[in-house]
């Protein structure tokens, strides 16, 4: 496989990646905004349980990760703008694990249903979650001004042809949905 090549399907999964981020901290995040402090407990902890068993999901966190590896260690750090894009999706991965999983973990604890402290770690989560969608979108931006025009454009028409499902998706939610889902 050529280096391109390599490049090209490592930001193919970083863009899938950074589509979902963006999905769960626009839409997703809009949603526990409007539920209140105790069915935002219980949505947030179905959440992480059905992200951490889904396949998919699982995939598009870790492949990023394996696939560089496997990369620098056959290739090296010779493309600048590649590796400063994955240096950026580091930083958001490394983001995520320092702010959310303490997060994730104390709503996760039942004794844990004070409102005032719920709508606190809501926050620190909406904040968190903006943080990694943003990085890991300017990652995959970096990444490809690593390929020539035609390349980057190819990459914006399908990044686009992946997000538009999503889009789709975004306008079934409701906050009666959420609660749904919640209860």
């Amino acid at each position: 496989m050529s280096q391109s090549v390599a490049e090209v399907l490592i930001l193919a999964i970083n863009a899938l990646g950074a589509g979902i981020l963006m999905f769960v901290a626009g839409v997703v995040q809009k949603i526990m905004n409007e539920l209140d402090e105790l069915e935002f407990k219980r949505f947030l902890n179905r959440l992480d349980r059905a992200a951490m068993s889904d396949p998919f999901a699982v995939t598009v966190a870790t492949l990023p990760i394996i696939a560089a590896v496997l990369y620098f260690v056959t290739y090296g750090f010779s493309h600048w703008w590649f590796t400063a894009g994955f240096v950026v999706w580091v930083v958001g991965g490394t983001i995520t694990k320092v702010t959310n999983m303490p997060i994730y973990q104390w709503v996760a604890d039942p004794q844990n249903t004070d409102s005032k402290e719920l709508r606190k770690q809501r926050r620190k989560l909406q904040l968190a979650n903006n943080a990694r969608a943003w990085l890991t979108l300017v990652s995959v931006a970096l990444m490809a001004c690593q390929f020539g025009v035609i390349e980057v454009v190819l990459t914006v028409v399908a990044a686009a042809i992946i997000a538009f499902p999503l889009l789709l998706l975004a306008k079934r939610y409701t906050p009666g949905a959420a609660r749904a889902i919640a209860g």
